[in-house]
């Protein structure tokens, strides 16, 4: 892991909470009444942000684009999938695959491009801590094609995060003579994607892999899970990345 995916790390919950009441346990080290707030407004925060009932509230907030209609007509040339993660040396497969996240995204890619028959690229460079592993692009081509019978038309494979993803990608759509495309990624994700992409000057009709129903507040949706904190973290890491788009550009 790189120094900003080090930070990235801090930056999230758990991370950020502990993080933040190691830092206000010290400054009111002499005050024990202060103390005790701050410890009690971290628990606080983690046990909110481990619920389902909070993080399916965060995760909606990111919900800006309704699901695609399935038949609905558009002049799309291609679909672009972007990539998750990986998971490492699982021996079933060989060495790495897709990880969960990013089979999500191919299997709607691959439902989406049996009902158009468009062309389609997988986004994805190798991790920061190695060039030398497998480009998440190849592992998704591989995955599409033994597991959803679908071939692969390109394969960006130098990209290490979102706005990568749209530059490296518009690049190589261009050269081909395509304009407007499916984007295929998390409801969650979209918004930032979206931004990156409509950076670029591609166009790209949002696509999105998952999308979760409202949950009403009940005695199992406030019961925490590492799960929801998980859900939670990755709306917060949207959200503060959107944030950086806004205030610093891409």
């Amino acid at each position: 892991m790189d120094e900003y995916g080090m930070l990235k790390e801090f930056l999230l919950p758990p991370g950020s909470v502990l993080l933040g009441l190691s830092a206000l346990m010290f400054v009111f080290r002499r005050c024990p009444g202060a103390r005790r707030a701050v410890l009690l407004l971290a628990i606080g925060s983690l046990y909110l942000l481990s619920t389902p009932y909070v993080s399916q509230l965060l995760i909606r907030s990111l919900q800006w684009y309704p699901p695609l209609v399935p038949g609905a007509v558009t002049d799309a040339e291609a679909i672009v999938v972007l990539s998750a993660g990986r998971d490492r040396n699982v021996p079933m497969y060989g060495g790495d695959t897709v990880d969960a996240l990013s089979l999500e995204r191919l299997r709607f890619a691959a439902r989406l491009q049996r009902a158009t028959r468009l062309p389609l690229l997988v986004s994805g460079g190798p991790p920061f801590d190695s060039g030398r592993l497998t480009t998440m692009a190849t592992l998704m081509a591989e995955t599409l094609t033994q597991d959803f019978g679908v071939e692969t038309r390109w394969r960006e494979e130098a990209s290490t995060n979102t706005v990568e993803n749209a530059l490296f990608t518009a690049q190589l759509l261009r050269d081909a003579f395509i304009h407007r495309v499916y984007l295929v990624t998390h409801a969650w994700h979209l918004p930032r994607a979206m931004m990156a992409f409509r950076a670029t000057g591609l166009e790209a009709i949002p696509a999105a892999a998952s999308y979760i129903p409202p949950l009403r507040p009940t005695a199992e949706t406030l019961i925490p899970s590492a799960r929801a904190l998980t859900k939670s973290a990755y709306a917060i890491h949207e959200w503060i990345g959107m944030g950086q788009y806004a205030a610093f550009g891409q």
